[in-house]
């Protein structure tokens, strides 16, 4: 495995040759982010000091990842994120098991932005706390994961839900504050579209035996939250902290460690693990001395990175299914929120430190692929939108889906029978 070494300190365990378009911003100090195999749209900001994000294998990520000092985030193997905002503040720790399944406009935080005090006694009210989630968790759209909650393998959270406290494995929960409203469930994802079957499919598929998916408590088994917490809220630095998650968490296999259910023991002391990390070879990546070149390079991915190329992504991937049409506007809308946001945050660390502005694309050595990028149809179809969206009360909307969408087809067909020829 590789490591790459940062300034400040900061670590990268991993190949990176093997994330897909990732964004990693680096604030602070001595902060370390490890790849465990391949991932798909990673974005994260460390913006203090010593924290840890794990990522497992086979990660598809939309969304933002955002630390301070002294928190994890741990994400484990093929899990799912649509539209999800996770921040890790206040020295508190996110971790989330295999196979989860997260909806979009989801967000998990492990604190309050704001403090509250006792009149009586002026004793704060509402500290930090961390957040666990199993295996196996499918989270509906719209909610929100507060601090201190602990959802268990095998669960299922409604839309629009707000979750807190301890839950139990193969429920159904929804409302706010969300209650169980079915036990003895269990999901499956790897089933087609099934909003598009016919009446015989879905008498075909009327009933699953499988136990894949119904977990059971195993004392000997359950890694325990409240243990867990203990064990890294007792080590000094975001390097012990990875050791403890790679040899207690990711290699881990047991179906049933984090399986709960009402008056289970959450005093469980961790059970014993070997000692795997340790074995692990790095390498550090022989990169000959920096040069101006070297260093300005990810033109191309500026360009993907542009509000115009997100919303023409959006446009195309949800015109395939009559629900990507129907979920088309809470799409668009939320791109934009979302990069609004980004750009806010940008111009926040700008004030702060003015070093870290980005050169202009065209001192980039791969301008010329940013070029292309921007007169590719996905680039052009999102500027049409953003100029649809200015002039609106012109009939903007009208203009662009009924005239400008059928030109760009065209131009893009022209364009594409003109290079086969």
């Amino acid at each position: 495995m590789q490591k790459t070494l940062k300034e400040k300190h900061n670590i990268i365990y991993g190949d990176l040759n093997q994330q897909k378009n990732h964004k990693v911003n680096f604030v602070g100090s001595h902060n370390i982010l490890y790849f465990a195999g391949v991932s798909y749209n990673i974005n994260i900001t460390f913006y203090g000091n010593n924290s840890l994000v794990f990522i497992g294998n086979n990660i598809r990520f939309n969304g933002t990842i955002t630390t301070t000092t002294n928190g994890v985030c741990y994400i484990g193997d093929d899990s799912t994120f649509n539209g999800v905002s996770i921040k890790v503040y206040e020295s508190k720790h996110i971790i989330i098991g295999n196979d989860c399944m997260f909806s979009w406009s989801i967000w998990l935080n492990t604190c309050d932005h704001h403090l509250i005090f006792d009149s009586n006694n002026f004793q704060r009210t509402n500290f930090s706390k961390s957040i666990y989630i199993g295996d196996h968790i499918w989270c509906g759209q719209e909610s929100a994961i507060l601090k201190g909650a602990f959802i268990p393998s095998g669960s299922i959270i409604g839309a629009k839900s707000v979750i807190g406290g301890i839950k139990e494995s193969n429920s159904i929960y929804a409302g706010n504050p969300a209650l169980c409203i079915k036990e003895h469930r269990f999901w499956v994802r790897d089933d087609p579209v099934y909003e598009l079957w016919t009446q015989e499919q879905t008498t075909l598929h009327a009933q699953r035996e499988t136990n894949d998916f119904y977990y059971i408590y195993q004392k000997d088994k359950f890694l325990s939250p409240k243990s867990l917490e203990a064990k890294l809220q007792s080590l000094d630095n975001a390097l012990e902290k990875l050791e403890l998650l790679y040899d207690c968490l990711y290699c881990n296999r047991s179906k049933n460690r984090f399986a709960y259910f009402k008056d289970c023991d959450l005093n469980t002391p961790l059970p014993p693990f070997p000692k795997l990390f340790h074995k692990i070879t790095f390498t550090t990546p022989d990169i000959n001395p920096p040069t101006q070149k070297h260093l300005l390079t990810g033109a191309a991915n500026r360009a993907k990175n542009h509000l115009a190329y997100k919303l023409g992504s959006c446009l195309i991937l949800n015109s395939k299914s009559l629900l990507g049409y129907i979920r088309m506007p809470y799409a668009l809308s939320y791109l934009k929120a979302q990069h609004k946001m980004e750009q806010e945050k940008y111009q926040k660390n700008l004030t702060k430190n003015p070093a870290a502005k980005l050169p202009k694309l065209e001192s980039y050595a791969d301008y010329k692929e940013a070029l292309k990028e921007k007169q590719c149809f996905t680039y052009k179809l999102g500027e049409m939108l953003i100029e649809a969206d200015k002039n609106w009360y012109k009939g903007g909307y009208l203009r662009f889906y009924f005239l400008v969408i059928p030109r760009l087809k065209r131009e893009f067909q022209e364009k594409q029978r003109q290079k086969q020829k």
